[in-house]
């Protein structure tokens, strides 16, 4: 049941933003929003058709979660998997927004940069993954 919860959370995750940043391009125009997500990455209503698809690698270690309601190896192995994609994207997303927090760069001092809900939901599907395995009957 835990793994199951844990694996939808992570899945679910990638539809949430992981970060925003809004930045003026141009002194009087209004901020655009930067957002990155598991799935897309968008700059005001322009898609990025080559932003990275962090997606894909949560949702097939979301899977392993999953499958591992069966035997707590691989359930360790999903859990595991998911803690690594997870702290991959958070490095990157911290790299990211330290190079654009605010007054950073001189275009836009008012700029904005933080993370999104869909990291935090991650972080904490894989802290439930691993509670879980904890859990876990042996096999």
């Amino acid at each position: 049941m835990l793994l199951g919860l844990a694996a939808v959370a992570a899945a679910g995750a990638t539809f949430l933003p992981f970060s925003e940043l809004l930045i003026r391009l141009a002194p009087g125009q209004p901020q655009t929003a930067y957002v990155t997500s598991g799935w897309s990455t968008h700059f005001g209503g322009a898609k990025d058709e080559h932003g990275p698809l962090f997606g894909i690698p949560i949702v097939v270690m979301a899977a392993v979660v999953l499958m591992g309601v069966r035997w707590r190896k691989v359930a360790f192995a999903g859990a595991a998997g998911l803690a690594g994609v997870t702290g991959m994207l958070f490095v990157y997303l911290l790299n990211a927004i330290s190079f654009h927090q605010e007054g950073n760069i001189a275009i836009d001092p008012a700029l904005q940069a933080g993370f999104g809900n869909g990291i935090w939901v991650l972080i904490s599907a894989v802290v439930l993954a691993f509670g879980a395995v904890v859990v876990h009957p042996d096999d």
